[in-house]
């Protein structure tokens, strides 16, 4: 990404698919994934989810000053972001307007594990991930200590996950769970089966629906 070098340092307005633009100091550029730095906290965002960046104008409303120098390493990686991030409280947004706070708790092939206070254990398509930022390491949510969140890394049935999303989907069958976070009544139900690229759901009302999984934002299982 040696295109947008001579952007470090400086100010861009980022275009992005399924979210607001963002405007901010360019930190670093890895091969699929930039660093900005805006609202006083740094974003990593995965280059597939950038339509487009361009210099930003000098703004004479903008009173955000620029970061402290950081060390630009231009090795910066999405899965080097995502397993720095385990265990660590983070700020993820997936869609929908709205972010979720956390801890990134295991990585497979193509998902991950994200612990939320609110949601409990969620599974995340890598590919859904619009961008990430880790909070200080002295804050955790809600006030809350560490070790009063359920989980961690070490926890041993992370081992037993499947490698793939579809695989999990295929273990969750006959399972009562919710897809992008509930926010809708028809993705709420019973998983029947997953017949590839589909999952068919049977909602409260007994209605049968056929989901996609590649646009499956995320899973939540009700498991006791």
């Amino acid at each position: 990404m040696i295109f947008f070098n001579t952007y470090i340092g400086m100010m861009v307005q980022i275009e992005m698919m399924g979210d607001r633009d963002k405007i901010g100091y360019l930190i670093d550029v890895g091969p699929d994934i930039i660093v900005i730095y805006m609202e006083k906290k740094y974003l990593y965002i995965p280059i597939a989810h950038i339509r487009n960046i361009a210099l930003q104008a000098d703004d004479k409303m903008n009173t955000e000053s620029p970061p402290a120098p950081v060390k630009q390493t231009g090795e910066i990686s999405y899965n080097q972001i995502l397993n720095s991030a385990i265990d660590r409280f983070v700020e993820i947004y997936i869609s929908s307007n709205q972010t979720i706070h956390g801890y990134v708790r295991h990585i497979a092939q193509d998902y991950f594990v994200f612990y939320s206070p609110l949601y409990q254990v969620m599974y995340i398509p890598l590919f859904h991930l619009k961008w990430i930022s880790p909070y200080q390491t002295y804050q955790t949510p809600y006030s809350q200590v560490q070790n009063q969140m359920a989980g961690s890394s070490s926890d041993p049935t992370f081992a037993l996950l499947p490698n793939t999303f579809d695989q999990l989907l295929k273990d969750l069958e006959g399972e009562i769970l919710c897809f992008d976070t509930g926010l809708h009544a028809n993705k709420m139900g019973l998983l029947q089966k997953l017949n590839l690229p589909f999952v068919e759901l049977i909602t409260a009302d007994e209605k049968k629906l056929h989901y996609n999984i590649q646009h499956i934002k995320n899973c939540i299982p009700f498991k006791k």
